[in-house]
């Protein structure tokens, strides 16, 4: 399962989809509630405060909480089709997405491999709240997690402070740095789009070596949550 950010980068995603089916998977990308007229209120309707402003930290982690819900809700169903082994089933996404794939492992013992790329770097220092979210929910995660980014991402702090929390709990983690990428933090950010080719000798046998199965590729529009 492919987990978009905040942003859905909607124009990239079948690239992102293409790697994964090109290499045999199959891809479910599920749209969040409230992203590109999927029914629920926006991240932004949730989340009021301002940064820094009392109350915004909960809001976010809340909010993150309830795009969660529909990422279960989302494997689910995945899990109840044909196609699909049940216990063959990964969870991947970057910034955002990369949290929700965070989350969905933490919250669902049958996921059997995370790839998180980018997750929290925007994040990380302007909302404090969210690193002990994160951490505690990174807790309880049971299957083998890869944390990737490009060295000139945003912040690197949050994949450093995660995959210790795995690696102290006794927990199989990757981390990989990329050489830097771009012309800009955003760019660098956004590598799982614009440099698959990049990533996918490292994403693809962990992947292999985590489920070597199958996932679905389907546009889920709406909130199955």
């Amino acid at each position: 399962m492919v987990n978009h950010g905040s942003g859905l980068e909607q124009d990239s995603k079948p690239g992102v989809a293409r790697v994964l089916t090109d290499a045999g998977y199959l891809v479910f990308v599920p749209l969040r509630r409230g992203y590109a007229g999927s029914p629920g209120p926006s991240r932004l309707a949730e989340v009021p405060a301002p940064v820094g402003a009392s109350g915004h930290d909960a809001q976010v982690c809340a909010r993150l909480l309830a795009e969660s819900d529909d990422v279960l809700a989302a494997l689910r169903f995945v899990r109840a089709m044909p196609e699909v082994d049940p216990d063959r089933v990964a969870v991947m996404g970057s910034s955002y997405g990369g949290i929700n794939s965070l989350l969905a492992a933490a919250r669902d013992g049958q996921v059997r491999g995370c790839v998180s790329f980018a997750a929290a770097a925007m994040s990380w220092g302007p909302v404090p709240g969210l690193r002990p979210f994160l951490l505690q929910h990174a807790d309880a995660i049971t299957c083998p997690v890869l944390l990737v980014q490009a060295e000139n991402d945003f912040d690197l702090a949050p994949s450093e402070a995660l995959a210790a929390r795995r690696r102290a709990a006794g927990g199989t983690c990757e981390r990989h740095l990329f050489p830097p990428f771009g012309a800009s933090a955003m760019e660098a950010h956004q590598i799982w789009v614009h440099a698959p080719q990049i990533w996918t000798p490292v994403v693809l046998p962990f992947l292999a070596r985590s489920v070597a199965g199958r996932a679905l590729e389907i546009g889920q529009r709406g909130n199955s949550a």
